[in-house]
């Protein structure tokens, strides 16, 4: 079958599936099949592609980044966390198909697919950029680079949960002193994740702030504290802590060192994700956050 693309230059997309998932491999199959058949060229991962047995599709890290013009990632909002976190500095616009149990950053739902992708060939769809931050740890006076993160950045201790005590500068005024079991550094993107569960709010994820939130917090007066997502953040272990760790969006894990400072910055990029019409952030809110048995019969 021919899909007449409106006479647009042939479009390079990079999918970018979990293949932990067994009803990928249905998927996948699928989406490259319907891409194909409307003329788009597909690339995939060299790991992607030998796993999967698409070996025709296979391409380098350098040359996906390179000659991409869309990603979309099959399986979950972790799938799609990753993903940005590898893509985002090259900035490609970056798409979810939600085969995940939640999928509150996935833009696609597998009933939607074959309308989504359309959308998707004839590019008619908006671009919503969303604040990532840079995390480093500053040890003997050296700054070592740790990752970006699309949600959060979380200091707290690994295994048996204890009590921290953590000094917070920000834009290196002394902030707030917390006694905490961790904090929690989130975009606003990321305030519908951890943060969230922490008693954080929920921030629309246009708005390009940060969000501090302490995890269990050892004082009733602790709160949440919103600012700036062009301020520099940094956090001080002030108690001997040997066993801190901190996380970037829950999926990479990096040990600290009890006189290690945590260095949280704006990224020097966003990630570009693709906004279909039809869908509205609080829609998503109702539907995925707030949907229950009570809403079901209001």
């Amino acid at each position: 079958m021919h899909f007449d693309n409106g006479g647009l230059s042939v479009l390079t997309i990079g999918i970018f599936p979990n293949i932990k998932k067994p009803a990928v491999v249905k998927v996948l199959g699928w989406t490259i099949q319907y891409f194909k058949e409307r003329g788009v060229r597909v690339l995939l991962s060299n790991e992607t592609a030998q796993k999967m047995g698409y070996l025709d599709l296979a391409c380098s890290h350098e040359t996906m980044i390179n000659q991409i013009k869309i990603a979309v990632t099959l399986g979950g909002d972790g799938t799609l966390l990753n993903t940005a976190r590898e893509i985002a500095a090259a900035g490609i616009p970056i798409c979810g198909v939600n085969m995940g149990q939640l999928g509150f950053l996935t833009e696609i739902e597998l009933p939607d697919l074959s309308v989504a992708l359309d959308k998707l060939i004839l590019r008619e769809y908006q671009i919503e950029e969303r604040l990532m931050l840079d995390a480093a740890v500053i040890r003997e006076g050296k700054t070592i680079p740790v990752s970006v993160a699309l949600n959060d950045v979380v200091i707290t201790t690994n295994g048996v949960s204890r009590m921290m005590k953590l000094r917070l500068y920000i834009d290196n005024e002394l902030t707030a002193n917390y006694a905490a079991d961790g904090l929690i550094v989130a975009t606003s993107t990321g305030s519908t994740g951890y943060s969230l569960s922490a008693g954080g709010p929920i921030i629309n994820p246009t708005l390009k702030v940060i969000v501090l939130t302490p995890i269990c917090p050892h004082a009733l007066h602790t709160r949440s504290l919103v600012v700036s997502g062009q301020e520099e953040i940094k956090l001080s272990m002030v108690s001997n802590q040997d066993n801190a760790v901190l996380t970037i969006d829950g999926q990479i894990i990096y040990n600290l060192l009890p006189d290690d400072t945590v260095l949280v910055k704006p990224a020097p990029f966003r990630a570009q994700f693709i906004k279909l019409s039809g869908r509205n952030y609080y829609e998503t809110l109702r539907t995925k956050l707030w949907k229950g048995k009570a809403d079901a019969n209001f």
